[in-house]
């Protein structure tokens, strides 16, 4: 504990970006905490915080064919992730508006909390944004880069059996590197350091000193737990536990998966053990050992990109290019 409050002070000057690690790895500890470092769930519109309030989102224009689509990042991921490191300028989100007259909205959220957690406070968020806007939306698109689109899986489940508006207007999901059956990563106890190790900022060699501790939301990812029933069970902090309780998914979307190898080598052995280097790619296509495992993701709607980094999956031309089509 006196580590973990020597590290909290550390950073709490630090970077947005190193406050979104941060929340990633100690983001339930830090809400607990009840501590201003502990991110609020937000969307974003041109990197600028959005109010749920009738005044506030009258002020965001939509496109005149009404459509909108919510971007999520990852575990210890940002807002900013998502632009193209060769043009900072643009990103998914941008290039939607620009070729499909999409208006993108930016999730921000404390990814270091449950997943169910997220979902339910994204599907609360969303009924806001579909009630409040002035303009009536027509079609919401969900983009989830890795915990992103299981966090929008929850949300669907929730928001489903609920009965909320928004998820009626959700006709497609894209999930990049989304680890439906868990990470092999976070089985082995490696997935957080093996995040910040290869962020070159001396800040976060001190959470990587830390060693095995890990958020709720990390290890949510160790066998995709979705909803609150998954990491509430007795054994579900067992590394050899063989998860069953999969939810459906959203039956009135398309769902698309895109998944990367770091091998340029089709069907290699690296791409197939590696993956894109935090997500295996049977994982990430809903593939299970046991076929009772498997998530009924159509094969014509799953793409394997070769040679690109689990990271690179938010940020790619090459993935964007994929959306295009399937949009």
């Amino acid at each position: 504990m006196e580590k973990i409050k020597k590290l909290v002070t550390s950073l709490s000057k630090g970077t947005d970006h190193t406050l979104c690690i941060l929340n990633g790895v100690l983001g339930d500890i830090l809400e607990k905490g009840n501590t201003p470092l502990a991110m609020k769930m937000k969307l974003y519109v041109e990197n600028k915080p959005v109010s749920m309030t009738k005044k506030s989102l009258s002020e965001i224009k939509l496109s005149n064919n009404k459509k909108i689509c919510i971007l999520a990042h990852g575990s210890c991921g940002s807002i900013k992730g998502w632009n193209f490191k060769e043009d900072p300028s643009n990103n998914y989100g941008s290039l939607l508006k620009k070729e499909k007259e999409i208006t993108p909205f930016f999730l921000r959220y404390n990814s270091g909390l449950h997943i169910s957690t997220n979902g339910k406070r994204l599907s609360d968020l969303l009924e806001k944004l579909v009630c409040h806007h002035p303009e009536k939306i027509s079609e919401l698109v969900l983009v989830g880069h890795s915990m992103g689109g299981l966090v929008f899986r929850s949300a669907c489940h929730y928001g489903q059996k609920e009965k909320r508006k928004w998820v009626k207007l959700v006709t497609k999901i894209f999930y990049l590197g989304s680890p439906h059956l868990g990470t092999h990563l976070e089985k082995l106890g490696k997935l957080t350091t093996t995040v910040l190790s290869q962020i070159p900022n001396p800040v976060t060699k001190a959470i990587v000193s830390l060693g095995n501790l890990r958020s709720a939301g990390i290890k949510d990812l160790r066998h995709g737990y979705l909803i609150d029933e998954d990491w509430q069970q007795k054994n579900a902090d067992n590394l050899f536990y063989r998860h069953e309780n999969r939810i459906p998914l959203l039956d009135t979307a398309d769902h698309y998966l895109i998944c990367g190898t770091l091998s340029k080598v089709a069907d290699s052995k690296m791409g197939r053990f590696f993956g894109d280097g935090m997500v295996h790619p049977a994982s990430g296509m809903g593939r299970g050992l046991f076929s009772s495992n498997d998530i009924p993701f159509l094969k014509h709607h799953c793409k394997i990109i070769l040679g690109i980094s689990h990271a690179r999956l938010q940020r790619s031309p090459r993935v964007y290019e994929q959306i295009r089509e399937w949009m």
